[in-house]
């Protein structure tokens, strides 16, 4: 590799990683959050339940697997929440709130829209296309992102596609392609089809049409 383009491959690696570990992140802090609030309001309690029954080596295993519950019911409570039309208008207000954070603003929506990017593709992406990438005589699946005017004449015709191709096993990662709708092969996939067979890394999924 170049030495001058090594910076860019380290950049670019580094915030791969981060989109990735993000949301996971935040998963573990709210979880992490709702079991030390249930651990400092409900381990006293239980303790001393238990110690009246003669039971008390049990609190601490008791204990944390209770709090792992109960953190699990109100992360699936606030999914029931969300599924309503009063619940949603208080989810949108908590996060107007969120939002007017410097710090947390940043955090909270570059971690919302890789999420959404990724766990609803079908609205993320149009089309699924082979294309010969990285050189010719290899062929790839891409997602078409976005239709876009060709400014500064890159390809003959007017226009050029924004394909994303991701890499496997991990679809969350890959290359934005920049290329002409000639140079691109529509393929019968859903988008959901074309994660399935990237995922696998070509085991899942219909043949290629």
């Amino acid at each position: 590799m170049p030495d001058d383009k090594k910076p860019h491959f380290i950049r670019r690696t580094l915030i791969t990683g981060l989109l990735i570990l993000l949301p996971l992140f935040i998963t573990y802090v709210l979880i992490a959050f709702l079991f030390n609030i249930f651990t400092g309001v409900g381990a006293p309690l239980l303790t001393g339940l238990l110690r009246l029954f003669g039971a008390g080596e049990l609190a601490y295993p008791l204990v944390l697997v209770i709090n792992l519950v109960l953190s699990l019911a109100v992360i699936f409570l606030l999914g029931l929440v969300g599924t309503n039309i009063l619940g949603r208008l208080l989810l949108t207000a908590f996060e107007g709130l969120l939002l007017r954070l410097p710090l947390v603003k940043t955090i909270y929506s570059s971690a919302k829209q890789v999420i959404e990017t990724f766990q609803g593709p079908s609205r993320s992406f149009q089309r699924v296309v082979l294309l010969q990438y990285p050189r010719q005589g290899l062929w790839s699946i891409g997602l078409v992102a976005t239709e876009r005017a060709d400014n500064l004449n890159l390809v003959p015709g007017n226009k050029v596609l924004a394909v994303f191709v991701p890499t496997t096993p991990n679809p969350t990662s890959g290359y934005l392609v920049i290329i002409s709708p000639k140079d691109v092969i529509d393929l019968d996939f859903s988008i959901e089809d074309a994660f399935k067979f990237i995922v696998s890394g070509g085991i899942v999924g219909k043949d290629l049409a």
